[in-house]
């Protein structure tokens, strides 16, 4: 898993998106993160893929947040 990746596991972890109306869109995370927004959305897509995160619609658009199994990767990253 890429370093931009865990940071977005982590960050969804500490903003405490682990339910779908706790949410956060991918402009949010790049903007809390201070980085690119494509780059946020490749990340995410990856994670989408591996089931780490789950979407839902926030605001008209779409954001997202932590599986079960996401949760615990995003644990992982601090052991």
């Amino acid at each position: 898993m890429s370093e931009s990746s865990k940071k977005l596991l982590s960050m969804l972890l500490v903003m405490g998106a682990q339910v779908p109306e706790r949410a956060l869109s991918a402009s949010e995370l790049a903007q809390k993160l201070g980085t690119d927004p494509t780059s946020v959305e490749s990340d995410l897509k990856k994670l989408l893929e591996t089931s780490f995160v789950a979407t839902s619609v926030v605001s008209g658009g779409h954001g997202f947040y932590l599986t079960g199994i996401g949760v615990i990767a995003a644990s992982s990253t601090y052991s």
